[in-house]
């Protein structure tokens, strides 16, 4: 969505057919990656499950999603000529989705899980959603994708911590359960001040005022607070740490929210 009222606001004609086609590619790689996380590891991270979901349901959804998703990445391309870098783009999030939990790649097994959900839940949609509607990207793409990602990257990072109050948690291969959750916690509060450091780079820092700037400070103030968490040390209490997961995400769709409305204000 940040991709998309950014193309508009930097003067380009938005088609709205190219815009719901792209948002249910994107809804389509995300269930794909759901499926694969019930197909190959359905216990690994907090990431909330769907009721009961076999191997084999869960398997069913994610080639019917991936199905999906190059159908469209296929219109989108060749029908509605959105670009060269449509289907590569489109492939990206499915190496970062599909793949996360999937083999050959399985992502989160590799210590290379945050980075990639990062990415994928930061600067390639916004910079996806810009490319489809205009055929090439811009620099101000970095100023919303950036933070996004560094906030995207910390979503991932807390939901792979272990259990502190089970005496033997089982093996697991994030990043916080292979340093620890006292290196987690540090990775987590360097990455956090990025995050705020981008949030104030769009506060203060742009020629002309964005409009809306006001609503930054809500998200600031969300970012502070999830840091005093982790000051706290709420990852060694297991039901802190949920409320830290909850509030990590409030922080990343907090921010997409007052991207877009700061954007839509612009129009």
């Amino acid at each position: 969505m940040v991709g998309t009222v950014l193309a508009r606001v930097t003067g380009f004609e938005v088609r709205l057919e190219v815009f719901t086609a792209g948002a249910l590619a994107v809804t389509a790689l995300m269930l794909a990656a759901w499926g694969s996380r019930q197909t190959f590891s359905p216990t690994a991270g907090r990431w909330p499950t769907w009721g009961s979901w076999s191997p084999a349901g869960g398997e069913r959804l994610a080639y019917g999603s991936l199905t999906v998703a190059a159908l469209m990445g296929l219109l989108l391309q060749f029908y509605w000529h959105t670009g060269d870098l449509t289907i590569p783009l489109g492939g990206l999030g499915t190496l970062g989705g599909y793949f996360y939990f999937a083999p050959p790649l399985n992502w989160h097994r590799r210590g290379w899980g945050e980075a990639v959900g990062a990415l994928c839940f930061g600067l390639l949609p916004v910079a996806t959603g810009f490319y489809l509607q205009c055929g090439h990207l811009v620099t101000e793409v970095l100023l919303y994708g950036v933070p996004l990602t560094f906030a995207g990257f910390n979503l991932f990072l807390i939901h792979g911590f272990p259990n502190p109050e089970e005496e033997a948690p089982p093996p697991g291969h994030s990043l916080a359960a292979r340093l620890g959750p006292t290196a987690g916690a540090l990775i987590f509060t360097l990455v956090n001040i990025l995050a705020i450091i981008g949030l104030v780079v769009c506060l203060f820092l742009p020629a002309s005022p964005l409009p809306f700037r006001e609503g930054l400070w809500v998200v600031l103030l969300l970012a502070v607070i999830n840091q005093e968490l982790v000051k706290r040390k709420a990852y060694r209490q297991e039901s802190r740490l949920k409320l830290l997961c909850r509030l990590t995400l409030a922080l990343h769709l907090s921010m997409g929210l007052v991207f877009t409305l700061m954007l839509w204000q612009r129009l």
